[in-house]
């Protein structure tokens, strides 16, 4: 009686497909993990987005480089900008003689200097602390008709705070 009981029963679960009772959901995890990772990955290392508005007008280039982020610093006819905050006043192509060091003919612009300095040891700690070179990249955002002597005067002031290497940030024309 015994032996067919089981007989039954072992007949019975071989009818019956295996039913998962229970989800694993570990696996599932680990494959949203990776799919996150990846996208992240992929978000990073696209294009650096860019805000413009009518004060910003970029010149065109027929450069196949890729842009890489970096401290943006941006100059419109109105204004400059790190990081979309607001550093000095533009009037007529022209930065404000008081926010210069060395007044009217002078090229440092104090409050650019300070805050791209803060900047500049920021990025030094997190390269340190995560065991990176220290890649000092500026990217220049600037107007098409933006004066020669405010870009040199806004340059040299990078290059004062520490900022050696810049690029000059362009539109591809579709030449």
């Amino acid at each position: 009686m015994e032996g067919k009981k089981a007989i039954r029963a072992f007949a019975r679960r071989l009818a019956e497909p295996d039913v998962i009772r229970e989800l694993n959901i570990t696996p599932m995890m680990d494959m949203m993990t990776i799919i996150l990772v990846f996208l992240l990955k992929s978000f990073s290392a696209s294009a650096t987005n860019i805000k413009f508005d009518s004060n910003l007008q970029l010149p065109p280039s027929t450069t196949q480089l890729a842009a890489r982020e970096a401290v943006g610093v941006t100059i419109t006819k109105n204004v400059v900008l790190v990081e979309g905050d607001a550093v000095a006043p533009v009037n007529q192509g022209r930065i404000d003689p008081t926010l210069k060091r060395d007044g009217e003919n002078g090229y440092f612009i104090t409050p650019l200097v300070d805050i791209l300095e803060r900047y500049n040891r920021k990025e030094r700690k997190v390269a340190e602390l995560t065991g990176q070179d220290f890649d000092s990249q500026l990217m220049v955002i600037a107007d098409a008709d933006t004066p020669y002597r405010l870009l040199t005067e806004i340059l040299y002031s990078c290059g004062q705070a520490g900022y050696q290497n810049y690029r000059l940030v362009v539109l591809k024309s579709n030449d």
